[in-house]
């Protein structure tokens, strides 16, 4: 199932990387292709992104024998970019703001006493909070569509629960690990088309968060 999303994500940026070869060709004969008035992400960008990341390997990481069932769900993020007022090289340098949550559990289901069915469940929560990056140069930066690379840099905050049914006196004894906070990283390659002048999709490999990032952009 990951690698059907990771080509439907590959098939979005080369999609994306048609639509702004189409709009240069179209814009071969006005000023420059690069310009402030052809190209979608420039000094004056404020872009808000909403997106839900998929092949998420989770924090946490675990053996799973008969009786256990481990499950990590996708990566939901906020994230906010603007343009530094001057190009850096050939290109503008988009900086901002990364939050993002994920949910994880690892539950053993099959204790039986006296005839009864007893369960131990763990529960992981992901807060990231980081800076976020990105570099948009002009050769890939089109009136429609674009192609950018970035980075985010942060930390994550993991909060544990346990729960259980057992009667066992030493339950509590299964408890795995407490509340943490450690740093994040990750690397990241994209592409954004806008099939409305201020609403994009995007779509982002990376490693570090998530593998495959989709979701929407709003230009402010």
């Amino acid at each position: 199932m990951n690698k059907i999303k990771l080509v439907v994500c590959w098939i979005f940026i080369l999609s994306t990387t048609l639509s702004f070869a189409q709009d240069k060709k179209k814009n071969s004969n006005t000023l420059s292709g690069s310009g402030n008035g052809s190209a979608c992400f420039n000094e004056s960008s404020h872009v808000l992104n909403v997106g839900i990341g998929f092949g998420t390997r989770g924090y946490y990481h675990y053996t799973r024998g008969y009786g256990y069932s481990y499950h990590s769900g996708p990566m939901f993020s906020l994230s906010y970019e603007q343009a530094l007022p001057k190009k850096i090289g050939p290109g503008y340098l988009g900086v901002g703001a990364y939050l993002g949550y994920q949910h994880a559990y690892l539950e053993f289901d099959n204790y039986y006493y006296n005839g009864n069915q007893y369960y131990y469940r763990h529960n992981w929560r992901y807060m990231l909070i980081a800076a976020r990056a990105a570099y948009h140069l002009d050769i890939l930066n089109s009136e429609k569509a674009e192609l950018y690379f970035g980075a985010i840099i942060g930390i994550r905050y993991q909060s544990y629960s346990y729960e259980t049914n057992s009667i066992d006196p030493n339950k509590n004894l299964y408890e795995l690990r407490s509340n943490s906070i450690y740093p994040v990283g990750s690397l990241f390659v994209g592409g954004r088309w806008y099939f409305v002048p201020k609403v994009a999709l995007f779509g982002e490999i990376g490693y570090g968060t998530s593998y495959l990032t989709l979701g929407v952009s709003f230009k402010l």
